[in-house]
């Protein structure tokens, strides 16, 4: 039996859990998960994140987060750590965040290295 739906908590660092969930306990999460490449793309959406950010999972999948889905995170304090983590080929930041979209309300991200070459970011609501 997989357990890991009942042993990830958000600020936990063993992302290697999320690529052994299924995808209902990936969407089962009660925080929101997004999974992006090298590039800012979204490899993975969780429902938690659709249902607070208004978009459909199917419609983000394989878009630029930076540029198309979440332009607000284009700053200094989101993107910059993002481009830090890819500079040194890891991350394991926390910091919180409003996306202007919003305006609230303010949400804690905590910023992730994936097994591989992507990124995980947690993001869940204060």
């Amino acid at each position: 039996m997989n357990t890991t739906i009942t042993a990830f908590r958000f600020g936990d660092s063993d992302t290697e859990q999320l690529d052994l969930m299924s995808p209902i306990e990936f969407d089962s999460l009660s925080f929101g998960i997004i999974r992006l490449d090298l590039e800012g793309r979204v490899l993975a959406y969780n429902r938690a994140e659709s249902l607070y950010s208004g978009m459909r999972q199917q419609h983000v999948i394989g878009r630029d987060w930076f540029r198309d889905l979440a332009p607000c995170t284009n700053t200094a304090k989101f993107y910059g750590k993002f481009k830090e983590g890819l500079a040194k080929g890891t991350v394991d930041s926390q910091f919180d965040y409003v996306f202007t979209r919003f305006s609230e309300p303010i949400v804690r991200v905590h910023m992730l290295k994936a097994p591989g070459e992507d990124f995980w970011f947690l993001i869940n609501r204060l």
